[in-house]
């Protein structure tokens, strides 16, 4: 298991040398390794999976990827991968709680943008990851009647959203604390204009990620499960 977790490592290092969209604040970038994240939670569970990210990331900073965040940079994947993890091995109340833990640490942050001007209308800041909980949520009560299975595309796609959401927010409040408290790039004034302008830019990035990751993950897990079933011995 922690062998195929590193060889993945190396595989979600080499997606993060293709960038997807800048970091706003920062001289950094996405890659196209943040839609691997959550498929290295959903196959080798929320621990071994999440230090795949944190040694992928090393990785990547050996290929030439610019530190950016004082080597804290594993963690939005990391967190992604941790909460794929749980969801497939059956940690339901951990899975609902943990992205409802990192929004209140993130919305009780006076550095935070909780609410959003969007045509007159106030909109919080993480709708989208209230709305990913919610649809994962939903996959659950379906899966316990029996009429949802786990390689479901459906299942499999609440649960890359669910994850990526979970990683964004935990890169958010990585990003408010590395970058204005720690390193004092930003002041407090000039990361709010940051947050406003990332409200807007990160749910078409999310969803991409996720049909992406949704993409990926339902054939690699559908060919493992034939594979095990294949191998697995007869009664």
């Amino acid at each position: 298991m922690v062998a195929s977790a590193a060889i993945f490592a190396v595989v979600y290092a080499t997606l993060g040398l293709f960038p997807v969209s800048a970091y706003v604040g920062v001289s950094s970038f996405l890659t196209f390794r943040e839609i691997l994240s959550p498929l290295a939670g959903m196959l080798f569970g929320p621990l071994t999976g999440g230090f795949s990210m944190v040694i992928g990331t090393f990785v990547d900073f050996a290929f030439g990827k610019p530190v950016v965040f004082d080597f804290l940079d594993f963690i939005p994947d990391t967190a992604s991968a941790v909460m794929a993890g749980l969801v497939f091995t059956g940690r339901r109340k951990l899975a609902l709680a943990l992205p409802l833990v990192l929004i209140l640490w993130y919305s009780l942050d006076p550095l935070s943008a909780n609410l959003v001007i969007v045509g007159g209308i106030m909109v919080p800041f993480y709708w989208l990851h209230l709305l990913s909980v919610l649809i994962l949520g939903i996959a659950f009560i379906f899966e316990t009647r029996g009429s949802l299975s786990r390689l479901n595309p459906f299942f499999v796609g609440a649960t890359v959203l669910a994850s990526t959401m979970t990683g964004h927010i935990a890169g958010s409040i990585m990003f408010e604390n590395v970058v204005v408290r720690i390193n004092g790039l930003l002041t407090a004034g000039a990361i709010a204009g940051n947050w406003r302008f990332i409200f807007f830019v990160y749910p078409p990035e999310r969803f991409l990620f996720t049909v992406l990751g949704t993409l990926v993950a339902v054939p690699v897990l559908r060919a493992l499960s034939r594979r095990r079933d294949a191998s697995a011995p007869e009664s």
